[in-house]
């Protein structure tokens, strides 16, 4: 073993399965690593360990030569595809992410609480405690119902992502939001349709994985989804701009936050804007500008990850594994 036990070996080895040897410095092994070690059979298995933690590998897998690497077992996910011709999944990137809401899960003290299948009594308990259904407000009703919620990006270049993944531990859910859009509206929706999925009992144990989240997607269940978030964020007022044309972007910020959230106060203005891009394609890009516009709207994925961190123990975490996390969350 001690001939063919080097790092570039396993390098090569990760190499098929998209592991790159850049992702699996940066993220498979610890800061401490030198190259230094890479012939080393003894510090090789030490640094063999970690990329298999990190990863979801079957170390044993991953250690003998001639064997496929092996990723450890798990739920087999129920995906979720806007287009059903496409049969590629995006395995390795739901891998990554399993691993990283099972870390989250062992770093939450938290307790599931049942959600109500219906999304207007859900909004109404969310109103009781905030002016709108935010992506702020949303991320405290999430995590005060035992369901924690994280954000993760960080993959190997030209694998296919997800958008979405709702992952069952032992008493609570995760939810791993992945789009690569920084829009807080965005998140807000994504967010909000994955709780549907939960409040709606699309998934009950295992994973789910929304490879996309798109507003005429034709899977049942993912309809339903969208307008559970639709009346989460909205309430009564799904398409409440109908037709109507706007001459550019600012005027549509301008009508939407002037003349519409006066008479609307119980709805964030990036939603009714967001709406109006879904329901006119050909307004989208106007939509987004739109959005754009809006102070404090393009930090989303930092905003989720501040929830996460703010209510993970850390101290539940070895230092390696500790540094993983504030690496793979950018927290």
């Amino acid at each position: 073993m001690g001939q063919t036990l080097t790092m570039s070996a396993l390098y090569k080895k990760l190499t098929t399965f998209g592991l790159n040897k850049k992702y699996i410095r940066e993220y498979g092994l610890p800061s401490w690593w030198d190259d230094e070690l890479n012939d080393k059979p003894f510090a090789v298995l030490e640094g063999a360990g970690y990329i298999a933690d990190n990863f979801n590998i079957d170390l044993k897998s991953l250690l003998t030569p001639g064997e496929e690497v092996k990723f450890n077992t798990l739920p087999l996910p129920k995906f979720k595809q806007h287009n059903s011709k496409n049969k590629e999944h995006p395995h390795l990137a739901q891998t990554l992410a399993s691993r990283v809401a099972e870390l989250i899960s062992y770093g939450s003290n938290i307790e599931y609480k049942n959600l109500a299948n219906d999304a207007q009594m859900i909004r109404e308990e969310i109103l009781s405690n905030h002016k709108t259904v935010s992506l702020e407000s949303l991320l405290d009703y999430c995590w005060s119902k035992g369901i924690a919620v994280g954000y993760f990006n960080n993959f190997p270049k030209k694998i296919k992502k997800f958008a979405g993944l709702i992952q069952w531990q032992e008493t609570f859910p995760v939810i791993i939001l992945s789009a690569k859009h920084t829009h807080r509206a965005k998140f807000t929706f994504d967010l909000a349709h994955e709780l549907g999925h939960l409040a709606l009992g699309h998934l009950e144990k295992g994973v789910l994985v929304d490879e996309e989240i798109e507003f005429n997607s034709n899977d049942n269940e993912e309809q339903q989804a969208n307008e559970f978030a639709v009346q989460l964020l909205l309430d009564k007022y799904d398409n409440h701009l109908g037709k109507h044309k706007f001459q550019n972007a600012e005027r549509l910020t301008r009508y939407v936050c002037k003349i519409l959230i006066p008479k609307l106060p119980n709805i964030q203005p990036d939603a009714i804007i967001l709406n109006y891009g879904w329901h006119n394609k050909n307004c989208f890009r106007q939509a987004m500008a739109a959005l754009n516009i809006l102070e404090v709207s393009t930090d989303g994925q930092k905003l989720i990850n501040k929830y996460l961190a703010d209510n993970l123990d850390w101290d539940m975490f070895s230092d390696e594994t500790y540094e993983y996390l504030e690496k793979a969350l950018g927290v």
